[in-house]
């Protein structure tokens, strides 16, 4: 049986949607100020394959991985998802566009999570207002789309970016002191 104050630290990552196919040096200022150094910083991906985010975001979007040093408590995503909206209003032009979408999450070493303010079928509850969505799932040497998972997450190409990432934060857990 487990103490009741055990909790795994998880790897605190974040995909990025923005317009532009190189990272915005005020974006990831911003991102840094909220949750500290960038550990990896994946390559941006066109996100062509839906419109949705156009109406608010304009065209030419693209979306990347990043991780940064902090590990959190698994069960703090709730409140890192509440951060993250918060920057994205303080960074939204006039008339609350967003210019930058922030999909914070995090990975342990079987699977990422991401928290969503929407409920849906395969979501769980973690309170707050917070559910969390199972995306992508690791297993013999990679990760693997939920059935439900968006389009890009099916298409995934953020498999390597997510192998690196993984790998770095294994490594870490392996020196850190417990």
């Amino acid at each position: 049986m487990k103490p009741s104050n055990f909790s795994e630290p998880v790897q605190l990552i974040a995909f990025v949607l923005q317009r532009g196919g190189e990272w915005d040096p005020a974006v990831l200022s911003k991102l840094e100020g909220e949750w500290g150094a960038v550990r990896y910083k994946g390559k941006l991906f066109a996100f062509d394959k839906t419109s949705y985010y156009e109406p608010e975001m304009g065209a030419g979007l693209y979306r990347g991985v990043l991780s940064f040093e902090k590990c959190i408590p698994a069960e703090s995503i709730a409140l890192e998802k509440t951060r993250s909206n918060a920057l994205e209003m303080a960074m939204a032009a006039e008339g609350d566009c967003r210019q930058v979408n922030v999909d914070i999450g995090y990975m342990d070493l079987d699977k990422v999570v991401l928290p969503s303010y929407k409920r849906g079928p395969f979501k769980l509850y973690a309170g707050d207002g917070v559910w969390l969505d199972m995306l992508l799932t690791y297993a013999k040497g990679l990760f693997h789309p939920t059935q439900w998972a968006f389009e890009d997450f099916k298409r995934n190409p953020y498999q390597h970016d997510l192998q690196l990432i993984r790998e770095r934060w294994r490594k870490s857990l392996r020196t850190s002191p417990q």
